[in-house]
C-alpha cells in the first residue's frame, strides 16, 4: 500500500513546523517518526529556518489544503508549498507566497482522471513553460536558486516516468533549491510503552468519533450505543496532547506518563 499524507514545506516561526499554530489544524496531527525503514517524510531542518515535514490527519480531522497554505503564508510571512499525495501515485500541490503568487499543480501533469478523489478537486493541466515560472516565481520569492531544467523534468513527466511519488515531491523541493537537510527526532515517542492501552482503544475512538461527527454533518441520526463514549473523548484529548508533543512544544514525557496513568486508572476494565 501506498502513502497519503501531505509534505509541508514551510518557514516556521517556531521551533518546529509541527508545533506551529494552526498547521495539525488544516493538515493533520499524525506525524512521520522515524521506523526500521528510515523516515524520508519525517521533520527535517532544511537550513535556514526551512523546514519539511509530512502530516496525516486522523479520522476525525480534515485536510484543508489551500487553507492550509494560506494560513502558513499568513503567520510566517514567508513563502508555504503543501503536496498532498494519494497513495504515492499522484500529487496535488499548492504554493503561496506573501507577495500574493500562487499556484495549483497536479502530479502527473494530465488533464487524465488519476483515480482519485482529491480534497479540493485535481487541478487541471498547466502548460508546462508556465508551470516551471509559476515553481520558479516561488522559489525566488523564498530566496532559493532552483533548477529550471529539473523543475520541466518534472512537471514534463507522464506516470510511466514517476517513481513513487513522495519522492517526486522531494524531488521537487530539491529543484526548487532546496538541501535534503537533517532529520529532526522526535522528544516523545507515541509508541512508547508507557501509553500502553493508548493504541488498543484510540483506533476505534477515532472511527466512531469521526462517524458521529459526519452524520451530524449530514442531520442524519445515530444511536446512542454507536455515538463515541466518554471514555472516547477522553483519549482523543489524550490524543491530541500526545501528538502536539512529538516534535516538541507540548507536554514533556513524564507529565503525558501521568496524563495516562490518570486515564488509564479512570477507566480501567473491572
Amino acid at each position: 500500500m501506498g502513502w497519503f499524507g501531505t509534505l509541508l514545506l514551510a518557514k516556521p516561526t517556531t521551533a518546529t513546523l509541527p508545533s506551529q499554530p494552526r498547521v495539525r489544524e488544516t493538515f493533520g496531527s499524525y506525524f512521520a517518526t522515524p521506523g526500521p525503514l528510515g523516515n524520508k517524510v519525517g521533520l527535517y531542518d532544511l537550513g535556514q529556518g526551512w523546514q519539511r515535514v509530512g502530516v496525516i490527519p486522523f479520522a476525525t480531522e480534515q485536510l484543508r489544503l489551500s487553507a492550509g497554505v494560506d494560513d502558513l503564508v499568513a503567520a510566517t510571512a514567508a513563502p508555504a508549498l503543501a503536496a498532498y499525495v494519494s497513495n504515492s501515485a499522484c500529487a496535488h500541490l499548492e504554493g503561496r507566497t506573501p507577495a500574493g503568487h500562487n499556484f495549483s499543480l497536479h502530479l502527473p501533469n494530465t488533464e487524465e482522471p488519476c483515480g482519485f478523489e482529491h480534497v479540493e478537486g485535481m487541478p487541471g493541466r498547466v502548460d508546462p513553460d508556465l508551470g516551471v515560472d509559476g515553481l520558479r516565481t516561488w522559489a525566488v520569492e523564498a530566496s532559493r536558486t532552483p533548477s529550471t531544467e529539473a523543475l520541466a523534468a518534472i512537471i514534463t513527466s507522464d506516470e510511466d516516468d514517476l517513481p513513487v511519488m513522495q519522492d517526486v515531491v522531494l524531488a521537487l523541493f530539491a529543484a526548487l533549491g532546496f538541501t535534503s537537510g537533517t532529520e529532526i527526532l522526535p522528544v516523545i515517542d507515541p509508541d512508547d510503552p508507557a501509553f500502553d492501552d493508548y493504541q488498543r482503544v484510540i483506533r476505534m475512538a477515532d472511527i466512531r468519533a469521526a462517524r458521529e461527527k459526519y452524520m451530524a454533518s449530514r442531520g442524519w441520526p445515530l444511536d446512542d450505543d454507536e455515538k463515541a463514549t466518554a471514555e472516547d473523548h477522553d483519549y482523543l484529548r489524550f490524543r491530541d496532547l500526545l501528538w502536539s508533543s512529538v516534535y516538541g512544544g507540548g507536554a514533556t514525557r513524564d507529565e503525558l506518563v501521568a496524563q495516562h496513568g490518570q486515564l488509564a486508572a479512570r477507566w480501567k476494565k473491572q
